[in-house]
């Protein structure tokens, strides 16, 4: 009996109250803001969210997204991760991967149900994370209920993808790109979302190693680049980053559920409102009317190898 078979037959066996239908992201950010300005300042900041601790807490050093599926008294909560760190610090600081590590595929699982219980707890009381909480029909949340069941079916929860993966296209995901292809198959991703919770850059070649250059760059090469910017363009030989930004999505819910009686209130297809659990700040949207998407979740077949 495999993990899937087993995990289905808990959610469905396990007494929970009946619930509306809803699917809700909860976002977490790094515990110190991730630094995009420079590819320094990059380095630094993750590797000081890698030391970092809280007690109490998960670390979560590049932020992190779980998702939250209620059809009925179905509950499902999940998440895109590795299966440790040890993959990432080699090939950082081993393997001289450089600002190659953003784009390499790992190791992958799906958060454990009782450890995202035990996460949110603590994150809910002291306002460490922020949630968006879509309302949506029976047959919506139908949807997300299968797309769940397959991604898993097809291997793709066995790989913790670089940034730049699109789940749909059958490249597995992280974390932030796992919970958004809930709302692209659902028919909820919005040109403003794209706008205010992606981060989009142009890495500088000569800081990729590993396959894509066949290099080697050392961490000291990142720490020790005080004058380098990001690239400007594609053109000049770099790499494209293209990536939904927790921190971002995180900040955009905390300003949009204090701003949402005014006139800077976010433009949003459905009606919204603020929410809260416990100090953790949020926005309910309404959604039940948006049609269900029909057709194939993944534009490509089944991988025989994750």
């Amino acid at each position: 009996m495999t993990m899937l078979t087993l995990a289905l037959i808990w959610n469905l066996l396990t007494p929970s109250p009946v619930l509306a239908d809803e699917l809700v992201l909860h976002l977490i950010p790094a515990p110190t803001r991730t630094d995009w300005r420079s590819p320094r300042k990059l380095a630094i900041s993750a590797i000081r969210n890698e030391i970092i601790r809280y007690e109490g807490l998960k670390r979560h050093g590049i932020g992190h997204l779980y998702v939250e599926l209620n059809c009925g008294g179905t509950r499902i909560l999940t998440g895109a991760t590795s299966t440790g760190n040890t993959e990432e610090r080699q090939a950082l600081f081993k393997e001289g991967y450089g600002l190659g590590v953003v784009f390499k595929n790992y190791q992958g699982k799906l958060d454990a149900p009782a450890e995202i219980e035990e996460d949110l707890r603590s994150t809910f009381s002291s306002g460490r994370s922020s949630f968006i909480r879509f309302l949506i029909s029976p047959a919506s949340c139908q949807r997300a209920l299968a797309y769940w069941i397959e991604y898993q079916f097809r291997g793709y929860d066995r790989i913790y993808a670089g940034l730049n993966a699109r789940p749909l296209k059958g490249e597995s995901a992280g974390c932030t790109a796992f919970g958004m292809s809930f709302l692209e198959i659902l028919g909820l991703q919005t040109p403003h979302f794209e706008e205010q919770w992606k981060t989009r850059l142009v890495v500088p070649r000569k800081f990729v190693g590993g396959p894509l250059t066949g290099k080697r760059v050392r961490i000291w090469k990142l720490l020790f680049a005080f004058s380098a910017d990001w690239d400007t363009d594609l053109s000049e030989g770099g790499f494209g980053l293209d990536f939904w930004d927790p921190e971002k999505m995180d900040e955009w819910i905390r300003n949009s559920s204090d701003s949402l009686a005014s006139e800077n209130a976010p433009t949003l297809p459905w009606p919204a409102s603020p929410s809260r659990i416990e100090a953790s700040p949020g926005l309910e949207v309404d959604a039940r009317e948006v049609p269900v998407p029909t057709g194939p979740f993944f534009e490509t077949g089944l991988i025989s190898n994750p």
